[in-house]
């Protein structure tokens, strides 16, 4: 049995935030994993933890894969710092429905027009865990008219979605909170207020999220036999 949890971006509304799961805390739990803290959260109980299997980004349909692999060639290389993973981008199609669960430790992205008619300025993702509750695939809608002519979303803005849907991919959800770090950012997971180019886009509160996952590990994967 898996279990799936589907978010969305919309710019023309402020992201909800979810109820807090756990005390808010970066340190291991003694009776389970930590699932939330100030200004991250985990999508438990679907997913809790991250394990040791390498992941693979792929792609709905070739002019996917053309217009996002630049872009998720510094989206992989970010996870993979903060996760102690690998993640890999491939070349490989991997047709995705709404709704439907990609396994195997694979995200694909499917870069179109108004994926979700309802909510038109929307991208999204849909992530699921694998019974033990680690992270095990996803699928990532990106909306194509964030690059339309005359739309005027400034590439930090379409980068943020990016790498915003890419963190639902691998298990964060959208924070209780929304406070500002040291260096004046919001959690990327629950702003979409800051414009700024950086060489990472995640912030301090997302890296928190990241290592949490790492950590609740060894809390659940002994009783389910991952190694």
């Amino acid at each position: 049995m898996r279990t799936r949890a589907v978010s969305n971006l919309a710019f023309a509304a402020t992201l909800a935030a979810g109820a807090v799961i756990a005390a808010p805390s970066d340190a291991h739990s003694a009776t389970g994993p930590v699932t939330s803290g100030n200004g991250w959260k985990i999508a438990a109980p679907g997913i809790t933890h991250i394990d040791t299997k390498p992941w693979t980004i792929a792609f709905h349909d070739t002019a996917s894969r053309t217009k996002l692999t630049p872009y998720l060639r510094n989206v992989a290389a970010e996870l993979t710092s903060y996760l102690g993973v690998k993640v890999t981008v491939t070349t490989k199609i991997v047709k995705v429905t709404r709704g439907k669960c990609v396994t195997g430790h694979v995200i694909s992205y499917r870069y179109m027009s108004k994926p979700n008619p309802d909510v038109p300025n929307q991208s999204f993702a849909g992530s699921c865990g694998n019974k033990a509750h680690a992270a095990d695939g996803a699928y990532v809608f990106i909306n194509s008219d964030y690059w339309a002519p005359g739309r005027r979303f400034p590439e930090p803005v379409r980068m943020n979605v990016i790498w915003h849907e890419s963190a639902h991919g691998v298990g964060l959800n959208h924070p209780a909170t929304c406070p500002k770090d040291k260096a004046s950012r919001q959690p990327l997971m629950c702003a979409n207020t800051y414009n700024d180019l950086r060489t990472r886009r995640y912030s301090s509160f997302e890296a928190t999220a990241f290592r949490q996952l790492v950590r609740n590990r060894p809390l659940l994967s002994v009783a389910v036999g991952e190694r």
